[in-house]
């Protein structure tokens, strides 16, 4: 079984990230590397990660508030990342107590894997917020009667459901790739030399890697019924470039493209 790292990315959403790192203390297995990639959020941030330190060993990497520049800080986590499997969480998305064990029994060689979320309304995601409960220890049937209130999406993803081999013949496309959960084989994401930092503002950086991806070789796999996390509500994000990076993804696609235009950055050596 390969080493993972967790590369959790973050901005001033502490309340949620608190809640993350809470299920992350609780994990059936807890063996791996975990990464904060902090895209300039307050000291408050800073305080809370290492208010867990002795419970749960964390690095934290954090880069100027500079705007939305989600690609950069996640290609300086990457750059410190030493495990063989890369997962990628938004920090407001609670990964369940048996999250990573998922995560690598779905990991393998030359592959990225999308995972799935559960969307929840404003309603009960303050309601868990303010009450401070766990719902990332309760079983898929206790989110049932939440469902029928119609507060969250869907319910079907939080059932484990042992697809085996046949998740390689689901027909899987970069569409299914969400950047808020979703895993990569540490060695195609170097190749194709991490998510692209000309990608500003929100919209289609995880399917620009996903697309790279398959033009570079790799595969690209569904992770339904497994690794399923809960998306919190949030205020949706500016979305000023998501026109302008759609277009830089067809033409990703048209050019059939495997490197980032902007991408990894080596760390100068000492001689340097």
């Amino acid at each position: 079984m390969s080493s993972l790292t967790l590369i959790v990315s973050t901005y001033n959403k502490p309340a949620v990230l608190r809640r993350v790192l809470e299920a992350l203390c609780a994990q059936s297995d807890n063996d791996f590397e975990l990464i904060i990639a902090d895209d300039g959020s307050t000291n408050e941030t800073k305080e809370l990660i290492e208010s867990f330190n002795g419970t749960l060993q964390c690095i934290h990497i954090w880069q100027e508030d500079e705007g939305f520049r989600k690609c950069a800080i996640l290609n300086k986590a990457i750059l410190n990342a030493r495990g063989e499997t890369l997962a990628f969480l938004d920090g407001d998305c609670v990964p369940r107590t048996h999250f990573i064990r998922d995560v690598k029994s779905l990991a393998t060689p030359n592959t990225v894997v999308g995972c799935s979320r559960v969307l929840l309304d404003q309603t009960i995601s303050q309601h868990w917020l303010d009450n401070d409960l766990k719902p990332h220890e309760w079983p898929w049937f206790r989110f049932i009667g939440i469902r029928i209130s119609g507060h969250i999406n869907r319910i079907l993803p939080l059932m484990r459901v042992p697809l085996g081999g046949f998740r390689r013949l689901m027909p899987a496309s970069w569409k299914k790739i969400r950047g808020c959960n979703f895993l990569i084989d540490a060695s195609l994401m170097r190749k194709i030399e991490g998510f692209d930092e000309s990608f500003t503002g929100w919209g289609y950086e995880d399917s620009d890697v996903a697309v790279r991806a398959a033009f570079a070789g790799g595969t690209l796999i569904r992770g339904d019924f497994k690794a399923t996390v809960l998306h919190f509500w949030h205020h949706e994000s500016p979305r000023d470039e998501s026109q302008s990076n759609r277009e830089r993804l067809e033409e990703c696609i048209a050019q059939g493209r495997t490197k980032a235009i902007l991408g990894l950055k080596k760390p100068p050596s000492p001689s340097e």
